[in-house]
């Protein structure tokens, strides 16, 4: 990060250790751009200069809630709040996190003791304040405390901030003061203005579904107490999430090898797959869709996404100009129009996303990642939004397909009880369209040969972790942590079932390789559970030491490593989760969008993903949006 590496240099380093407002400055610009972890290493450098700084130590506390390491954040912002003197308004920004700590953990939980907690600190931020944001707060969180005389008073207090705050210029039309207007008139028994007030508050966020659902899990909080009425929560209709998977068009070599036509390039089937694309898509009002970009029914999908000004993700396998080879233009002149069209769907939608970003060289398993990649990115959004994922297919209903097909998408996407919304029948389409179809001419010259590596890829999910201080070790403490953690992790291995398909060490590092992305992340977080109950002061170390861990599942290359005698795993994707590891926020383990989305498809609910925010990589490997790992509650 440019940040630190400035720190770091010497010439800059005179100015940071002097001017505190460095620190602040970019700290505070580092979180709000949701790079938490890059924060609170930089206020971390700045707190060894300025220990007793409170806004670092806010600053500090603040970035590892952010990203995710909320006990730590809680210990930090408790004893800030110790600090004598503390100015007035970082007390109310200290309550006000711990409350959200509190907060976030009565939503996991659903305790009682928590909602206490939580309404409880925002009443102390409240009392140091004049601003509806702890106020309101406060007035939900008692109110799930079962305290609804304190919620009311809360309420009232908050409706009156909230209206002085709206005369403050730019702000009159602030969405989240409307949101906070609604949820008072909610506490205050006034259903119709709280309608009124949010039906605002969502016209003003312009169909942005992330706000909306924010506003509208506030409002399911509440519906644990009161009765909201249709009408209400009508207005936070964010619609459906639909993941797609279409067959693309016939390959000319279904000719050479006289296999029946499935979607052959004639213009009135394609007209007759778009026709019925829009009417799936308006039946199931679908407002985010993920597919992949080839010829044919994905980009019919994706432009009829684009068409209804929708949120569009695509999602590809493998190396671009792989892709066009396999699935768009097939290297011909003669579909050089699908190319230009999958050019127009890339460059208007929202995110493409890469399975991986290296060659496709053959490995048919890159077609089945993507398919579990695609499904897992589509459930981790519905998630999200709270909303239930559908898929939506184009398929000939009697077509043979090789692993990784439509009809593989389907029977898996079925097999994780999923709801299906609409199956397209290409063969029923084809049946309506004016006889002959135009199919390709016996002069078509063959698609080039798609390049064969001389290995075959595998996809794994791999671990790499990193002890928090090692560095700081003198010899004379090196047999004690050998001791307390080299021996104690390799007994948590001996206990993991099945067994890492690999595993090594160097020092404080681990990188360990796992079958499953299970298998995995239930190591992972059985490793930070073990290193919490550790009191490192009382053995000679930090108090604060811990690990980071970087996940990631991806195609790699197995292979008889000769220098170590045993199978190894090689490959772009190591790299990437070696990568991971260096950003994370101590205490956590952090996984990349890839390990996420098959955690969403092949681990149910045993394990929930927190988005953190778009990083970029260790040793400016490259961008990667970042999730932290923890069990479902």
């Amino acid at each position: 990060m440019a940040l630190l590496e400035t720190y770091q240099a010497t010439v800059y380093a005179p100015y940071w250790q002097h001017d505190i407002q460095l620190y602040r400055t970019f700290g505070t610009a580092l979180i709000s751009a949701g790079h938490p972890t890059r924060a609170f290493e930089l206020v971390r450098t700045g707190l060894h200069d300025h220990a007793d700084e409170p806004t670092l130590q806010y600053l500090s506390a603040l970035a590892l809630a952010r990203g995710g390491n909320a006990s730590a954040a809680m210990e930090r912002v408790n004893k800030l709040l110790q600090v004598p003197g503390l100015e007035p308004h970082l007390m109310v920004e200290s309550y006000s996190l711990a409350g959200r700590i509190a907060k976030d953990q009565y939503a996991q939980t659903h305790r009682v003791e928590d909602a206490a907690q939580a309404a409880s600190l925002y009443e102390q931020a409240h009392h140091l304040s004049t601003n509806s944001f702890p106020s309101i707060n406060a007035a939900t969180m008692a109110l799930l405390a079962n305290q609804p005389a304190q919620a009311r008073a809360f309420a009232v207090l908050a409706e009156q901030y909230a209206i002085g705050e709206r005369q403050q210029p730019g702000r009159n039309q602030d969405y989240w003061l409307l949101a906070t207007l609604g949820e008072a008139c909610l506490h205050l028994g006034k259903q119709q203005e709280a309608v009124q007030w949010y039906r605002q508050a969502v016209e003003h966020v312009a169909g942005q579904l992330g706000d909306i659902a924010s506003m509208r899990r506030q409002v399911q909080l509440l519906a644990e107490k009161m009765t909201i009425s249709n009408e209400l929560l009508k207005l936070f209709d964010v619609g459906h999430v639909v993941v797609f998977s279409g067959h693309m068009i016939d390959h000319p070599t279904r000719l050479t090898q006289h296999l029946p036509p499935r979607f052959p390039p004639d213009a009135a089937l394609e007209d007759g797959v778009r026709q019925a694309l829009i009417q799936a898509l308006a039946d199931l009002n679908a407002t985010v869709g993920y597919s992949s970009a080839a010829c044919g029914s994905d980009i019919l999908f994706a432009e009829q996404m684009l068409a209804g000004d929708k949120e569009l993700h695509i999602v590809l396998p493998f190396k671009q100009e792989d892709f066009y080879t396999t699935s768009v233009d097939f290297g011909l002149d003669a579909m050089a129009g699908w190319r230009k069209r999958y050019q127009g769907v890339l460059a208007q939608a929202a995110e493409v996303h890469y399975a991986t970003t290296q060659p496709f060289l053959g490995d048919d398993i890159l077609f089945t990642f993507v398919n579990t990649f695609t499904q897992g990115l589509a459930m981790t959004r519905a998630a999200h939004l709270g909303v239930e994922p559908y898929a939506l297919v184009v398929r000939e209903p009697t077509a043979a397909e090789p692993i990784g097909g439509t009809s593989y998408f389907l029977q898996s996407w079925q097999a994780g009880g999923h709801r299906v919304a609409s199956e397209i029948d290409l063969a029923a389409l084809r049946s309506r369209c004016p006889q002959p179809l135009t199919t390709w001419s016996d002069m078509l010259l063959p698609a080039p040969p798609v390049p064969r590596g001389p290995l075959k890829r595998e996809v794994k999910a791999m671990l790499f972790g990193d002890v928090k201080h090692f560095s700081h070790l003198g010899d004379e403490q090196i047999p004690g942590f050998l001791a307390n953690f080299s021996d104690e992790v390799a007994g948590i291995l001996a206990q993991t079932q099945p067994p890492p398909a690999f595993c090594n060490t160097w020092g404080d590092g681990l990188f360990l390789v796992f079958h499953t992305v299970r298998e995995c992340a239930d190591f992972a977080l059985h490793l930070l559970n073990w290193l919490g109950t550790v009191r490192w002061e009382a053995i000679g170390f930090p108090a604060d030491m811990t690990m980071r861990l970087g996940l990631h599942a991806g195609p790699v290359y197995p292979y008889m490593d000769k220098i170590i005698s045993r199978q190894n795993f090689f490959g772009s994707h190591v790299n990437r989760a070696a990568r991971i590891e260096p950003v994370t926020t101590p205490g956590c383990a952090y996984a990349s969008e890839q390990f996420a989305a098959l955690v969403a498809v092949e681990c149910g609910d045993d394990f929930v993903c927190d988005y953190v925010g778009v990083e970029d990589l260790a040793k400016d490997y490259d961008r990667c949006p970042l999730y932290r790992l923890r069990r479902r509650v």
